[in-house]
């Protein structure tokens, strides 16, 4: 009876979004952590997957520091530059070196501890290892402004709560230094919202927004706007070719480059008062 009645009062629109929304997969996220390692495990152990050069740019310590975070970098004054890298995985993708910078890089990841077993199962040694740490928590652990760079990808959109992650990234960043995140657009939406693919990230003009499983939105831009200046750039990347042995039409829907959401967010020195 009281479907009967919503079925009446409401759109037909609204109520085929709702009916869409009901077959999605629920998270348990313990489960999808689990399945989280698992991955870990497969790309371990097979090399990278359909990634073979990742896995060995990742191992490789003397690999140059380029891509998307390169800019940044160069932007930070002085020699040495702390950067944080949360949610790296067993092996954090950044490079090690810089042509005129030393590089103090921190790797983290909620499942540090799982990552150390399987790199230990496996027989391999990280340039960098990741050490634990909470996204949601980081101020905690690391304290406020001590690091130049903070950086994510793919990962804050796997968190619980990404605004809370985000605005812990700005915490723990120097004034005047960045937060770097490197997201695939919409991961939530293109992956139906299974395991940890609960948000999506994009770019609604310039502003960086975060939506959820119902449409909720909220724009991250204008929320950390009292404190950083936010750019988001829609990156497009082009076709890859596919690893040798592998045919294209092998390699899954996640395998493929699609857009990526870039979000430089700057971190403003702190004014002196007047004197």
């Amino acid at each position: 009876m009281l479907r009967d009645a919503l079925g009446k009062v409401l759109p037909e629109a609204l109520r085929s979004r709702i009916k869409d929304l009901l077959r999605l997969p629920q998270v348990e996220r313990s489960v999808a952590l689990k399945g989280e390692v698992q991955f870990w495990r497969n790309w371990l152990s097979t090399k990278g997957m359909y990634w073979p050069d990742d896995f060995h740019a990742r191992l490789d310590p003397d690999r140059r520091l380029d891509g998307h975070l390169a800019p940044f970098v160069d932007r930070v004054d002085g020699d040495q530059v702390r950067i944080l890298d949360v949610g790296s995985g067993p092996l954090t993708k950044l490079g090690k070196t810089h042509p005129s910078k030393r590089l103090e890089i921190t790797a983290t990841d909620l499942l540090a501890s799982d990552y150390d077993r399987l790199l230990r199962e496996l027989g391999l040694v990280p340039p960098v290892r990741t050490i634990y740490a909470d996204a949601e928590q980081l101020v905690a652990q690391f304290g406020h402004d001590a690091f130049d760079i903070v950086h994510a990808q793919n990962c804050i959109d796997h968190t619980a709560d990404p605004e809370r992650a985000i605005e812990q990234m700005v915490a723990v960043a120097k004034p005047d230094g960045y937060v770097v995140l490197f997201h695939a657009e919409n991961e939530g939406q293109r992956e139906q919202y299974n395991q940890l693919h609960q948000w999506n990230f994009t770019c609604d003009g310039a502003a960086f927004v975060i939506r959820d499983r119902v449409g909720r939105t909220v724009n991250m831009t204008q929320r950390l706007s009292p404190l950083c200046d936010v750019e988001c750039t829609r990156i497009v990347e082009g076709p890859s070719r596919a690893p040798e042995g592998i045919e294209e039409a092998d390699i899954p829907r996640e395998a493929r480059p699609g857009a990526a959401i870039l979000t430089g967010i700057h971190k403003r020195a702190r004014r002196e008062p007047a004197a």
